[in-house]
């Protein structure tokens, strides 16, 4: 049996006859400087408070579930085709789509630029969608068009159309292509924490030198040295697990050494901390997962939401043609906020959200954790609600009109009464 070999590189981007790099020029833009990127992190991803804080933000986007919905005459119609499933269950073989979220969005603090490669078929059907690891990326032009280059470690060098790639980007300003890496940004309060680790870890070194010594009282030979120094220690160690008292005769004396070991509070700590949990939007009570409510809420929405938000538009734009969008074709991010929110709060909402039939019966169960049922798609509406126009009418109530009605003051609508007296009044 011949054994067929296949890479990474050639299971993602096929036998696609891309553009070979002699044919494409440089790409001049606006600056002429970003034309090249690296996603040179300086080691902030290897810092612990670093990655602690890209995981709090990857981990939370990964619970976004994205789809393919459709907007028709100002309703949103689900659609349940294969680009669905893709999105919603494996984008590629090699990762499920809580992987892929929690991986381009881990690039995307990191290096604050994250692609991922659209694969299609033939028929220009997508099949696949790939987060691109690489060492460098450069942009390159093709008959006026925009293409990446990518340099891999490993596997060489491919030329893409831009229109192929999901690009994200942080804190794009300068760069006309790509957003700025956080080498400098980051650069003064990592130097400020690892000082303060080094000042800790200095400390515990301290605590294993020199204490103290022990002088003898004449001349001792080599060998005697040692072997009372061993007693001294066997004594001091035995006492130490006792009395805390040792005991040593007149011909040696112990001198103590004391050191003044200077180390960095836990103030000190917490402010290089939290220099960097607010460059990422973060609290100390999401990265420690202590939140309640109320910081979740503020967390959602000024991190994940925004996400969602570029994630959805870059999707949208990326994976349909302009016929496409024009059709009301769309990829959404989005997640029952309900799940975070407190039982009580939950409680609150859900009987007033029910009852204005905003909740379908299977929307109300899962926002407790029930499963669904197979009839759970009916909406039930309270009967205490009704148009504001018809309420009499409802309520059975004659010669009474509704000062918010604009027919209030027509004598033909108000059933022959007006509020003037008349000769009934006095009857």
């Amino acid at each position: 049996m011949k054994l067929h070999l296949r890479s990474m590189f050639s299971n993602i981007f096929g036998k696609k006859d891309y553009l070979p790099d002699i044919q494409t020029t440089e790409y001049r833009l606006l600056n002429g400087f970003d034309n090249y990127f690296a996603p040179f992190d300086g080691n902030t991803y290897d810092d612990a408070t670093v990655r602690t804080c890209i995981d709090a933000i990857a981990k939370n986007a990964a619970k976004l579930k994205p789809s393919h919905i459709r907007r028709q005459d100002g309703k949103v119609v689900k659609t349940n085709d294969s680009l669905d499933g893709l999105l919603a269950t494996r984008p590629n073989e090699y990762m499920s789509t809580y992987d892929f979220i929690y991986k381009i969005v881990t690039q995307l603090y990191a290096y604050n630029n994250a692609f991922a490669y659209v694969k299609t078929d033939s028929n220009g059907n997508i099949i696949g969608i790939y987060p691109l690891d690489y060492g460098g990326i450069e942009v390159r032009n093709y008959q006026g068009q925009l293409y990446c280059r990518f340099d891999f470690f490993q596997a060489g060098q491919i030329t893409v159309p831009y229109t192929d790639l999901i690009h994200l980007r942080r804190y794009y300003n300068r760069g006309d292509i790509f957003g700025e890496g956080n080498e400098r940004a980051l650069r003064s309060p990592l130097n400020i924490l690892n000082t303060v680790k080094q000042a800790l870890e200095n400390a515990v070194k301290n605590c294993t030198k020199l204490r103290g010594y022990l002088k003898a009282n004449g001349v001792m030979r080599p060998e005697d040295q040692q072997q009372t120094l061993d007693d001294f220690t066997s004594r001091f160690t035995a006492a130490d697990k006792g009395t805390g008292v040792a005991i040593v005769d007149s011909k040696v004396d112990y001198h103590q050494l004391t050191s003044d070991i200077q180390t960095a509070d836990h103030s000190q700590m917490a402010f290089a901390r939290e220099d960097i949990y607010r460059y990422f939007g973060l609290s100390n009570e999401i990265i420690t997962s202590s939140y309640n409510e109320e910081q979740w809420t503020a967390f959602y929405e000024s991190v994940i939401e925004p996400l969602a938000i570029q994630m959805s538009q870059e999707f949208t734009a990326k994976l349909f043609t302009e016929r496409e969008q024009g059709y009301g074709n769309e990829i959404i991010f989005q997640t029952n906020r309900l799940e975070y929110a407190s039982l009580k709060s939950k409680v609150a909402m859900a009987q007033v959200l029910q009852q204005t039939g905003l909740l379908t019966v299977n929307e109300f169960r899962e926002i407790f954790g029930f499963n669904a049922l197979p009839d759970g798609d009916k909406r039930f509406v309270s009967l205490n609600y009704v148009d504001s126009k018809k309420q009499n009418t409802y309520q059975g109530v004659a010669g009474i009109t509704n000062t918010d009605d604009p027919d209030a003051d027509d004598p033909d609508t108000n059933n022959g009464t007006n509020n003037t007296g008349t000769e009934d009044d006095d009857e």
